[in-house]
């Protein structure tokens, strides 16, 4: 196993001559997103992050243990397993949004939440925007009410994209808003059974209203029709129908 360290991580990979080739543009991408993320959340990690390199999605979901491929994950509380090859490179925000918030802000019960985090340092998914994703589910009738994705066992039962984006873009909202404070007042917060309950105490606005004022907002801004026809082509791909 290789190694290679840098000031805020360690990478390790195999003879992937791909990542060899690349190291340096990784080293740098990671880093750029680390300060960013410590920058935005006012947080600063008392650690370097493993990075473990792989080489396929197989390869991660054999580590993660469901022998589900995977295209990466954070493991907690210093470890991000990822994608790198001439197909796949799963480097960016959003494992790192993870570890770094794990540590540093803690980690609520909800699944939603944690990915609401990581998503909007992701803005995007597939190069589209968390908000033109959004709207084209509630054009469509994809759209899930965040109260029911508040319930881990339905986020999990929902398609990744309309959760993961639902999240990203409702978040950006809430911080545009509000401001990065109240959000991590609110997410350090967080146990079983608060959720809505902390929201209204910290935004001083239910969450079935700002949910409302959300939707509002996503439905007054516009798309491109190439964007919208990417959009119904992956759906397809992923299933959503």
């Amino acid at each position: 196993m290789n190694k290679f360290e840098s000031k805020n991580y360690i990478f390790n990979y195999t003879d992937n001559p791909i990542v060899k080739n690349d190291i340096n543009k990784i080293v740098s991408t990671q880093e750029i997103c680390f300060q960013h993320i410590c920058n935005v959340l006012e947080v600063k990690m008392n650690s370097k992050i493993n990075y473990y390199l792989c080489n396929s999605p197989k390869e991660v979901g054999e580590i993660y243990g469901d022998n589900e491929p995977c295209n990466g994950f954070a493991c907690k509380m210093d470890k991000i397993y990822a994608v790198y090859n001439e197909h796949l490179k799963c480097i960016g925000f959003h494992e790192d949004a993870h570890i770094i918030s794990y540590n540093t802000l803690g980690i609520p019960p909800q699944t939603f939440i944690r990915e609401a985090l990581a998503m909007y340092f992701d803005k995007a998914y597939w190069g589209i925007s968390n908000y033109h994703w959004v709207s084209y589910f509630i054009k469509n009738n994809f759209y899930i009410n965040i109260e029911k994705l508040i319930d881990n066992n339905i986020f999990y039962k929902n398609n990744h994209v309309i959760t993961y984006t639902t999240g990203g873009a409702f978040l950006d909202y809430l911080i545009s808003l509000f401001g990065i404070n109240k959000f991590k007042n609110f997410y350090t917060n967080l146990n079983e059974e608060n959720f809505e309950s902390s929201f209204l105490s910290v935004y001083n606005i239910s969450l079935n209203e700002a949910e409302n004022k959300f939707l509002n907002y996503i439905k007054v801004l516009k798309s491109s029709d190439d964007i919208n026809n990417l959009i119904i082509s992956y759906c397809k791909d992923l299933n959503i129908k």
